[in-house]
This record gives structure tokens, C-alpha cells and sequence, in this order.
């Protein structure tokens, strides 16, 4: 817990607040809800395709793609990700598997950090049932939600066709589970 807060408590003489409920109202308040993002939660999004991943023995999460029609196009607008966690994990242990798929698709090297810093201090810890989504809006404006409820929203250039692309890329490491997310039927 920071100085700060302590400091500040002891100056109120009253208990410092847990770091939780710190970021949980630190989270809420920067990130207000907006007409887009209000808009997007409502459309009558359609399942795409549907996927689970596997680890050895055990399910780490089911992942659903949507859009509007039903069909996946590239560059369709709206898009959405919806992953389902099968296990508790660590914001932090997320970021780390997303940074090393984002290397795999062969995102530039010198463009992660700074896509990265769009995830840290927004993902939460993940637990058994939770859901952790993504919509893209527009090419370069996408919003993630936590349990249906409104995360940040990134207009950074590029940062809503790497994060997808994790899963929709041609390059991605999962094919077989691209496959099935964008429809394709054998």
C-alpha cells in the first residue's frame, strides 16, 4: 500500500483503505461509461464461432466470437471476443501470455510496451466463471468488459487488431481454435 494512502489515513485517523476497494473505485472513476460503450453493450451480437482451450489435462478457458450478422469478415465493425475462464489466473500471468502471443504474430518488438501499458492497471485477476470480453468498435477504438461490466476504453491505433489478432490472425498459435471461432466449417 502506498505511503500516501497510509499517510492519509493516519492524518483522518481511520483505517487505510485495502488496496482493492482502492482500485476498484480508482477503475470505475476513470473510466466512465460512455454513449458508445452503453450503445455496444446492447447490440444483439450473434455467435460467430465458439472454441475451448485445452492444456494438457486441464481447460484454461471457452472463447466465443460475435458480430452483428453472425459471419465473420475481416475489418467487420462491431466485433466481439468473450472468454470465459475455466481457472483462476493472474492479471498479471494474462498480460505475460498475451505479450507472447502478440510476439508470435510478429507484432513489432518495439511497439508491445506500449500496447502492453493499455492492459496493466485495467486487467483484473481472473477467477473460475469469470468473463473477460473485448469489443472492437471501429478499426481503432475497442473496449474491454468484466463481467459485463465497462473496463477502458483504447483508441490507440493498432491496439484492437493486435489484441484480436491473437486469436484471428492467420499467424495465430491456435489455428484449429481459429478455425472454429471464425466459423469455418470442414
Amino acid at each position: 500500500m502506498s505511503t500516501n494512502v497510509l499517510a492519509n489515513a493516519q492524518e483522518l485517523n481511520t483505517e487505510p483503505t485495502p488496496a482493492a476497494e482502492l482500485i476498484s473505485s480508482v477503475q470505475s472513476s476513470s473510466v466512465p461509461t460512455t454513449p458508445a460503450s452503453t450503445a455496444l453493450a446492447t447490440i444483439d451480437f450473434k455467435l460467430v464461432g465458439q472454441a475451448d482451450l485445452d492444456l494438457l489435462w486441464f481447460s484454461v478457458y471457452s472463447a466465443k466470437l460475435m458480430s452483428v450478422d453472425g459471419e465473420y469478415k475481416n475489418q467487420q465493425y462491431p466485433l466481439k471476443l468473450e472468454i470465459q475462464y475455466h481457472r483462476d489466473i493472474d492479471a498479471e500471468d494474462l498480460i505475460e501470455a498475451t505479450v507472447e502471443q502478440w510476439q508470435h504474430i510478429g507484432i513489432e518488438q518495439s511497439r508491445i510496451p506500449q500496447l502492453q501499458a493499455h492492459l496493466e492497471g485495467i486487467w483484473p485477476d481472473v477467477k473460475q466463471g469469470d468473463t473477460l470480453s473485448f469489443m472492437m468498435h471501429e478499426q481503432n477504438k475497442g473496449q474491454f468488459f468484466y463481467n459485463e461490466q465497462p473496463l477502458a476504453m483504447i483508441l490507440e491505433p493498432g491496439f484492437a487488431d493486435a489484441f484480436l489478432g491473437i486469436w484471428l490472425s492467420e499467424n495465430t498459435s491456435r489455428p484449429k481454435l481459429r478455425q472454429q471461432l471464425i466459423g469455418v466449417k470442414k
